[in-house]
């Protein structure tokens, strides 16, 4: 199960103003340890031959270490944020509700943004 927190970005003085989402998610354990992120649109794509749903989605990578480097942990870095997305969802399904929990943002590192990046069907 990934470690992650989810922090608000707040409307008077948002972490991220180019982010428009009120909320990231920061993960906060392994080796992606200080990603802040959030998710865009998602797709759900139905399911495979063994009963599996797929699921494409957008990210943007708000913030990213700097001793992370995405050229060659980008596979790695999609694969973990499609670990958040599918405990999110399955704590969503199993809560019928979301939350949420209030915390301080970091500031170090470098800002990025990979907007319209997607996983792979398969």
């Amino acid at each position: 199960m990934p470690n992650y927190v989810i922090q608000k970005n707040p409307a008077e003085n948002p972490v991220y103003p180019d982010a428009n989402a009120d909320h990231f998610i920061e993960l906060n354990e392994g080796e992606f340890t200080g990603v802040h992120f959030n998710f865009g649109k998602i797709e759900f794509m139905g399911e495979d031959e063994d009963g599996n749903g797929k699921i494409n989605f957008d990210y943007n990578l708000l913030f990213l270490p700097e001793h992370i480097k995405l050229e060659e942990s980008k596979n790695a870095i999609e694969e973990e944020l499609g670990k958040v997305l599918q405990h999110i969802l399955e704590n969503m399904a199993a809560n019928n509700e979301t939350g949420t929990s209030d915390t301080e943002s970091t500031t170090e590192g470098r800002g990025l943004s990979e907007e319209g990046d997607t996983l792979p069907e398969g």
